[in-house]
């Protein structure tokens, strides 16, 4: 039984990691659209992507 509960901590403690993760990179990274994803690309205006 002592095994069950270590991994059930284990099991939570890996939960919230990921979903502090997941938080982390939701607030840090902006959404963009399409366009300004590609005119952001260096050289994107040379390969005619706008």
């Amino acid at each position: 039984m002592d095994f069950v509960i270590h991994w059930l901590w284990y099991l939570l403690a890996f939960a919230v990691g990921s979903a502090v993760a997941w938080l982390l990179t939701i607030v840090s990274i902006r959404r963009t659209s399409k366009e300004e994803a590609l005119a952001a690309l260096p050289g994107s205006r040379e390969i005619g992507a706008h």
